[in-house]
């Protein structure tokens, strides 16, 4: 079988999909709506499908791939409630999600992409390599899944996973499109936000899409020469042209955007590093996440103190540069981006 008729798992089929698969089968239009309403409904085989006649589920289960995920391991925290999956795709590739609870709702830290390109050398996500490109589908089914696992209403996304979201541009955007549905899914865009490393092609086209997202940009350093060391992608795109394209997006679509700040130590956490920053955002409608570091294996650089980061945080709200420290969840898990991925690499 070539590739172009590969079979799709059931969440990479949207309203058009099923059209042209009723149309094929001779299927009454209601029986999409049926269908796009179990997606919303998280299913994961077509037995559950009560509404649905056998011999159309027989035709499901012939033409898609089920399940859409399959789940490889799963880590729970023993100090907060939150659980991270090792997931495999139909073609045996693995990525992983993080499912967080909070007092707000349940959100879901997704993968966008096997691997990254990316290449930044504090990122566990990298190491492994790059192998595809997620469907929008493949997206969904991860929320879908977690949804249906701890039967609990996915009311936030975070596109923070494995990848680069917008090196995945069109499936991406699907994905965000397809949580807007009117046929099922109704994720408020607002809950959903999207983290780049900063490229600035796709920001501007993402600008014009108007979607009421938060974006989250990588900065980790208002020095050229030390973004460039951590993030390699930066001697592509400037900091200028990064703080450049964030006032754009803002002007667009009136979304202030956050910066994305992690700390390492005595590389980009001094007071000196700090003032830098301030003075680049200052006067900015901008937010900045300080994230303390995760260790990760082979990397060269350590987390900062807690009292070089509290520091940190204190200059820029002296600067009145709107900033707050993010602690990662799941500490006493593998819950940094793409370390339980790359755990299991290894051991295979």
């Amino acid at each position: 079988m070539n590739k172009q008729n590969k079979p799709r798992i059931f969440y990479d089929y949207d309203y058009p999909d099923l059209e042209i698969l009723a149309e094929k089968y001779n299927w009454p239009k209601f029986r999409i709506k049926q269908l796009l309403e179990w997606q919303a409904k998280s299913i994961q085989s077509t037995s559950g499908m009560t509404n649905i006649p056998k011999d159309m589920r027989i035709v499901l289960e012939r033409e898609m791939v089920w399940p859409a995920l399959k789940i490889v391991k799963i880590e729970r925290s023993k100090v907060e409630p939150v659980n991270k999956y090792l997931f495999e795709l139909s073609d045996g590739n693995i990525i992983e999600t993080v499912s967080m609870h909070y007092n707000y709702g349940h959100s879901v830290c997704l993968t966008t992409q096997v691997g990254c390109k990316m290449g930044c050398g504090f990122c566990a996500s990298a190491k492994p390599g790059f192998k595809r490109n997620l469907t929008a589908g493949e997206m969904l089914a991860q929320i879908t899944m977690i949804s249906h696992m701890e039967q609990s209403h996915i009311s936030h996304a975070v596109l923070m996973g494995i990848g680069e979201a917008l090196d995945n541009y069109d499936q991406t955007i699907k994905f965000l499109n397809r949580l807007r549905s009117k046929f099922g899914f109704t994720m408020s865009m607002r809950n959903i936000t999207l983290s780049t490393c900063g490229l600035v092609p796709q920001i501007k086209k993402l600008a014009k899409e108007h979607l009421p997202i938060t974006l989250a940009i990588s900065l980790h350093s208002a020095d050229q020469a030390i973004r460039n060391m951590l993030m390699p992608i930066s001697k592509h795109y400037p900091i200028e042209e990064i703080v450049q394209v964030a006032d754009y997006y803002f002007a667009e679509t009136g979304r202030r955007v956050t910066y994305e700040y992690t700390l390492f130590d005595r590389i980009n956490d001094q007071p000196a590093h700090a003032e830098q920053l301030a003075k680049l955002l200052k006067g900015k409608p901008v937010h900045v996440n300080l994230i303390p570091a995760n260790e990760v294996a082979d990397s060269i650089w350590t987390g900062s103190a807690k009292d070089a980061i509290n520091n940190f945080l204190l200059i820029l709200n002296k600067n009145k540069i709107n900033a707050t420290i993010r602690y990662s969840a799941g500490q006493d898990i593998t819950a940094a981006c793409g370390q339980l991925r790359r755990q299991n690499i290894q051991n295979n």
